[in-house]
């Protein structure tokens, strides 16, 4: 072990991929949608 070559970088990036199934920009894409949409409910609730 003590001849073989240290990694001192990392592995690279992951492709955004976390507790979302599939990439970083469709969990970007409808999180926006879900707050945009969760912003006019509330404007709503407060003008009535």
């Amino acid at each position: 072990m003590a001849f073989k070559a240290k990694k001192t970088e990392h592995a690279g990036s992951k492709k955004g991929r976390g507790a979302y199934r599939g990439r970083k920009v469709d969990a970007k894409r409808e999180s926006n949608r879900k707050r945009r949409e969760d912003a006019k409910a509330r404007v709503r609730r407060v003008l009535e």
